[in-house]
């Protein structure tokens, strides 16, 4: 009996343990409204006091259009820890500076890159990158034009209440729409899956995405639109279809990277 009374005691405190720490836990990843934090992006003091800067994810692009560039100035920029971040670039457009930011992978580390640059002045961001396609009918290389991102990642909770998906700006969609057809680009339109986990796409998983409209997958876009919301700047975000997620159903069709970056300028000179 004795026995059975500590046990039935141990239970009962390991239950009430259990609550407090799920309690605390509930609390740490609800979101809280109060804008006061502890410390804030540092300002990187950009050269020239850029507003407009492109984000750009896409490994090919880079390269083979902005590491090879000799023409663009470039510089090193460092953060309020002394880390040294991917060296920028500017390029010249009708005599106005463009940052050109090769971001952090996924969504915690491209939100620091992007509240620095917030922080240091520029308010209208474009940011294009890969996806993974979630429907085998879009041929890989299709320039994706998102309209919501279904959030499966962490960040965006501290800038937003909890929600199943954040919309993209309607009026930047026209404009990456029209841009685009006019330039003579095959596009398709459709939700997004942002995920912190890409080793964990389940086939259950990239199901349940398909069955709620998502046509793409990756790691940063909810995140960043809500950065974009709770700073009130102008973003968007356009992808290009690579990985087939679910098998492939017709040929690629040819990745015109010039074009690519051309639009993306005119994109960012017009939302």
């Amino acid at each position: 009996m004795i026995i059975a009374y500590f046990n039935l005691k141990h239970i009962t405190y390991c239950r009430l343990i259990a609550y407090c720490h799920y309690d605390i836990m509930q609390q740490m990843i609800n979101y809280d409204s109060e804008r006061k934090t502890v410390f804030g992006p540092s300002d990187l003091k950009l050269e020239g006091s850029p507003s407009k800067c492109l984000f750009i994810f896409d490994d090919e692009i880079w390269e083979d259009l902005i590491l090879t560039n000799q023409n663009l100035e470039t510089f090193p920029v460092t953060n309020v820890f002394g880390r040294q971040f991917n060296t920028y670039r500017y390029i010249d457009v009708n005599g106005e500076k463009i940052l050109l930011v090769y971001p952090t992978m996924g969504a915690a580390g491209a939100v620091c890159d992007m509240e620095l640059l917030i922080a240091s002045g520029i308010n209208k961001i474009v940011a294009f990158g890969t996806c993974g396609r979630l429907d085998k009918n879009i041929a890989q290389n299709t320039i994706i034009l998102p309209t919501a991102a279904y959030r499966e990642e962490g960040t965006s909770y501290h800038y937003l209440p909890e929600s199943d998906e954040i919309e993209i700006d309607s009026y930047a969609f026209k404009i990456c729409n029209d841009i685009f057809n006019k330039n003579g680009f095959t596009t398709v339109s459709g939700k997004i899956w942002t995920t912190d986990a890409v080793y964990r796409e389940t086939p259950g998983k990239v199901a349940l995405m398909k069955s709620r409209g998502c046509v793409g997958v990756e790691m940063e876009l909810s995140a960043l639109l809500a950065l974009a919301k709770y700073r009130n700047i102008k973003f968007t975000e356009f992808l290009i279809g690579d990985d087939a997620v679910d098998g492939n159903a017709v040929d690629p069709i040819n990745r015109r990277n010039e074009d690519i970056l051309k639009s993306a300028i005119e994109i960012l000179n017009q939302i």
